[in-house]
């Protein structure tokens, strides 16, 4: 007999069912890891690309003020982090998303422009620069090519690997004269104006060039040298050669030797795209390990204070 004010418990009663509401601290867990696994990566593509192409090229300005709002992320993470603070609730998802959606942003601003200056801006320089055909490189002046991209010179073009030069400051840049005349003695012409160069593509100190495709007979073609940061270096190792071999050299103007132009500035822009893939796969890749390695060490271990605070309601 049960005592008063107490009732027996039928043991045959089904017992009850756990709340659906135990089971949200596990699929919350993987919303947090969707989010941390999806957005960094878009935030990477959306920056670097932004930065890497032609819309840099005709919307400088805007591009940069647009790359700002690719800290938007960091900034709610870092909120999301005060706020937990001031709650006294977990902040490892907070800081994890505050660390990986501020490397995103950061690493996509600094690829996209080294991406940009490197390998698109030529193209896109080039591209938007005038093509000359046949040019004889023994009569023309630089100063009449200044607005060139691409030129094609006149049958019987070729280098003069002969009169070389080379100046070195760290990388060597090595320049030679491209000439119609197939007198190459010193002197032979009034003023030599137009060179092959390019960067580490000669012994310094020795009159040899191996630079774009100067060791091809049916090369003829110069895609302007358009980065400001080789041209003075490009410039001194003129003044070397002029004095040198005797030498007179009026408006210097540089020019990668090729035999096909179109490949060339082909080049530039698969490069560039070739660079996107290559660093969008790795970011994520980082991006994944980083997560994976953070479940690892925190959520799976129960260390999400958070999560468990939600379990004991």
């Amino acid at each position: 007999m049960a005592a008063r004010g107490y009732q027996a418990v039928d043991a045959s009663l089904p017992r009850p069912v756990p709340s659906k509401r135990s089971q949200l601290p596990d699929m919350k867990i993987l919303w947090k890891a969707l989010v941390h696994l999806i957005g960094p990566p878009m935030v990477f593509i959306l920056v670097s690309s932004l930065l890497s192409f032609k819309i840099h090229f005709k919307l400088q300005a805007a591009t940069w003020f647009l790359a700002i709002f690719a800290f938007v992320p960091f900034y709610y993470a870092r909120k999301n982090e005060i706020k937990a603070l001031e709650f006294r609730l977990d902040r490892t998802w907070p800081r994890l998303g505050k660390f990986l959606f501020f490397v995103a942003a950061a690493s996509g601003i600094i690829f996209g422009t080294l991406n940009y200056w490197y390998y698109a801006w030529p193209s896109y320089s080039l591209e938007g620069l005038r093509t000359y055909t046949e040019i004889d490189a023994a009569t023309t002046p630089g100063s009449r090519l200044l607005d060139a991209g691409l030129v094609n010179f006149a049958e019987g073009s070729h280098v003069v690997t002969d009169l070389a030069m080379s100046y070195t400051n760290g990388d060597t840049y090595c320049v030679a004269p491209i000439t119609t005349d197939h007198q190459r003695a010193p002197g032979s012409l009034a003023s030599y104006d137009l060179w092959a160069a390019g960067v580490n593509c000669c012994s310094a100190g020795q009159s040899n060039f191996h630079c774009g495709d100067s060791d091809k007979p049916k090369a003829r073609q110069g895609l302007r040298i358009v980065d400001s940061s080789q041209l003075p270096f490009l410039q001194l190792a003129v003044q070397q050669a002029e004095a040198a071999n005797n030498l007179q050299v009026g408006h210097a103007m540089f020019f990668t030797w090729v035999e096909d132009a179109d490949q060339g500035l082909g080049y530039f822009f698969q490069m560039a795209f070739k660079n996107f893939i290559i660093a969008n796969v790795f970011h994520a890749g980082f991006n994944f390990v980083c997560l994976i390695a953070f479940i690892v060490l925190f959520a799976g271990s129960g260390k999400d204070t958070g999560l468990a605070a939600l379990d004991e309601h």
